[in-house]
């Protein structure tokens, strides 16, 4: 576990602002066949990196109130409490109402940004690892991991060894990225790309979660908070890959 580099640089933040770069120009390098002008893209970006800070906060915040006494205690981002899916659906309300107002087609926009996203989570969660936060379950196969004895999974497991779910999240997510790519090559219409991560972000992140620790608190009937929005995802996901089958997604 290093959550600092160079003993003032927080990783998990070094993390994040590669992956926010990577997506920028991957975003931008995109949009051109999409004949889609980078000026708008940069904005867009601009806007996904302070909604989704905000979104991780205050999903974290409305899911762990009791955390936070006396209440400004939220406003301290830097003591860490984030969940990526506040970030997600945050980054995703912004950049539809975004679209909306500047006449630009959310799809197209969605089909631009959702390998970047992808491989951006490979990234983030690289740097859940070295913070030492979003572990996993005890466990004793071979992919456990021990973490120092004053990383939060010591505190919870004592000296027992984890899964890495931050190392299987970022797995996923770089899997993710690389299959977007390649479905690319497949027939589909707009809105396609934007299916399919959402059916595989979903999925993979309702397998994860069987691996991870939670509060008995996030959980209801047998899945995590998270799982039941992960499923959410995979029918929305559905039903988006879905309607981009159509001819006139296919020509429009």
């Amino acid at each position: 576990m290093h959550p600092q580099i160079f003993g003032i640089i927080k990783s998990y933040g070094l993390m994040l602002a590669i992956s926010f770069a990577l997506g920028m120009w991957l975003s931008v390098r995109r949009g051109r066949p999409r004949g889609i002008a980078p000026e708008p893209i940069l904005d867009l970006v601009f806007a996904v990196l302070v909604s989704s800070i905000i979104g991780v906060r205050l999903f974290y915040v409305a899911t762990h109130p009791a955390e936070f006494d006396p209440w400004y205690r939220a406003l301290f981002i830097w003591d860490g409490g984030l969940t990526l899916y506040g970030g997600i659906l945050a980054a995703m309300a912004t950049v539809w109402w975004l679209c909306r107002r500047r006449g630009i087609r959310f799809l197209d926009i969605a089909d631009t940004f959702s390998p970047g996203l992808a491989l951006g989570i490979g990234l983030t969660r690289i740097g859940c690892y070295l913070a030492g936060c979003c572990y996993g379950k005890p466990t004793t196969c071979a992919l456990g991991v021990h973490f120092p004895a004053d990383a939060p999974s010591t505190r919870a497991w004592g000296a027992s060894a984890v899964h890495p779910t931050q190392l299987y999240a970022s797995a996923a997510g770089f899997a993710i990225f690389g299959l977007l790519v390649w479905a690319e090559r497949l027939p589909g219409g707009r809105g396609a790309t934007f299916g399919r991560f959402l059916v595989l972000y979903g999925v993979a992140r309702l397998v994860e979660d069987f691996f991870r620790a939670y509060e008995p608190d996030q959980m209801l009937a047998g899945l995590s908070n998270n799982q039941w929005l992960s499923l959410a995802l995979v029918v929305a996901g559905v039903f988006v890959a879905w309607r981009a089958r159509r001819p006139e997604a296919a020509h429009g």
